[in-house]
């Protein structure tokens, strides 16, 4: 009895380290390392208490040796531990999370590199971004990201990072929509041709923010202040103030736009025959709705050269380019 109470205690230090007593240094820099390593002490300590095995022999030898049910019961810690494990590794992700919400600051950010290694039992993505602090030190780092964030990122892509003032080595890339929400509690959707008709009619300084309340992260063109782009999203703005609007979407956003028109009442002109989607590169269709019209084609896009991707330029990108005017 002695022994079980020596035991149960060691599992409830060993749990109570692990998930309130860890230093944020340590889970920062290897989270899914201590929960392994949390989940399996647990398991050792969780197997003495109820079985109370008191050597090797007992174990090596199962089947020499008489068992009772509280011997039996070690092969339930096993599912135990896995839960376990899960339960750690969520923890810390959430504990960092919280972490950043308090006392994180967010800063520009580009994609320099990309890292990723596959096996049959699981699957690694990094990537490594460059940035600047608040106070001027300049960073490069690596940070493990899942499959939907390595697959959305491109090498030289503008992004944000979010980083503790607390502990600076906590740093997350602000990259995928669930992320976003999670960390800055901003849930981005799709443009609409009701959103477009309401930017067109606004002054040129309130377009950008009218954007940025309707998905995360948009910004400025470098060398155009009338072109608005959207690189986690691929999409594209751009707006003569109160005459014309264009709005240039891929992926996904290709056909929710596509949609969106045949639903916001918008009649096809009776000089354009096919609907947009079914039309090849550079054809045309018209749509009006009151002294709203609505000029829509697709556009092939080629991919930029990298030279650590030679195949690059031989893949391209449609695009629907949606522009927007009255007549």
């Amino acid at each position: 009895m002695n022994r079980r109470i020596t035991w149960g205690v060691l599992l409830l230090l060993t749990f109570l380290t692990f998930y309130s007593w860890m230093p944020t240094e340590m889970y920062v820099s290897m989270p899914i390392m201590l929960a392994i390593i949390g989940g399996i002490l647990c398991f050792v300590f969780m197997v003495q208490l109820f079985a109370n095995f008191t050597d090797m022999e007992e174990i090596t030898e199962w089947d020499r040796h008489p068992k009772q049910w509280y011997h039996k019961m070690a092969f339930v810690c096993i599912p135990a531990n896995i839960v376990l494990m899960v339960v750690f590794c969520m923890h810390y992700t959430k504990l960092e999370n919280d972490e950043l919400r308090e006392f994180g600051e967010r800063v520009p950010a580009t994609i320099v590199d990309g890292y990723y290694k596959k096996s049959s039992k699981s699957s690694t993505y990094a990537l490594t971004v460059s940035y600047y602090t608040k106070k001027g030190k300049h960073v490069r780092r690596q940070k493990e990201v899942d499959n939907d964030q390595y697959d959305a990122a491109s090498k030289g892509q503008h992004v944000e990072v979010i980083y503790s003032t607390k502990h600076p080595s906590l740093m997350k890339i602000l990259l995928g929509d669930e992320m976003v929400e999670d960390l800055l509690g901003f849930k981005s959707r799709k443009l609409t041709v009701t959103d477009m008709t309401k930017i067109l009619e606004m002054p040129g300084d309130s377009i950008l923010p009218a954007l940025n309340k309707i998905s995360y992260r948009w910004t400025m063109s470098d060398d155009d202040s009338s072109t608005y782009v959207n690189e986690g999203k691929k999409t594209f703005f751009s707006a003569e103030p109160r005459v014309r609007i264009t709005y240039v979407a891929m992926g996904e956003n290709f056909m929710s736009m596509a949609a969106d028109i045949r639903n916001a009442g918008f009649k096809k002109d009776a000089r354009t025959d096919a609907d947009s989607t079914e039309k090849s590169e550079g054809d045309l269709g018209l749509y009006t709705k009151g002294n709203l019209q609505i000029l829509v084609h697709t556009k092939v896009i080629p991919h930029k050269a990298d030279k650590d991707d030679p195949m690059a330029v031989f893949r391209v990108d449609e695009a629907l380019v949606v522009s927007m005017f009255r007549n």
